[in-house]
C-alpha cells in the first residue's frame, strides 16, 4: 500500500529568512523542504495547468549563479512536454 501525506507544516523557523515545508506521512517518515524547492514546485505546476496546451515540464536540480538571496541550488526546466507525460504515466501504472 502506498503511503499517505498526512500533514503538511509551513513556517519561517526563528533564526532563518526562508520558509521550509515539512510533510508528515502515515509510516512516520518525514520530509523537509527548502523554500527553492516550493518555489521550484509551484512553478511547476503553474506552468502547467495555467497553460492553455502544455501538459508537463520536467525540472532538474541545477547550481545557480541567481539573483541575490535566491539560493544556489534550484529546480531548473531541463526536460520537454513530452517526456514529461511519458515520465507520469510510466509512475502511474506502477501504482
Amino acid at each position: 500500500m502506498a503511503k499517505k501525506l498526512v500533514k503538511v507544516v509551513a513556517a519561517i523557523p526563528t533564526g532563518h529568512r526562508h520558509l521550509r515545508m515539512v510533510l508528515f506521512f502515515d509510516d512516520g517518515e518525514v520530509v523537509v523542504l527548502t523554500e527553492a524547492l516550493a518555489a521550484g514546485l509551484t512553478r511547476a505546476y503553474i506552468d502547467v495547468v495555467a497553460h492553455p496546451t502544455r501538459r508537463g515540464v520536467v525540472l532538474c536540480v541545477q547550481e545557480v549563479q541567481g539573483k541575490p538571496g535566491y539560493a544556489k541550488t534550484q529546480l531548473v526546466e531541463c526536460g520537454g512536454e513530452e517526456e514529461a507525460v511519458k515520465e507520469v504515466e510510466n509512475v502511474l501504472q506502477l501504482y
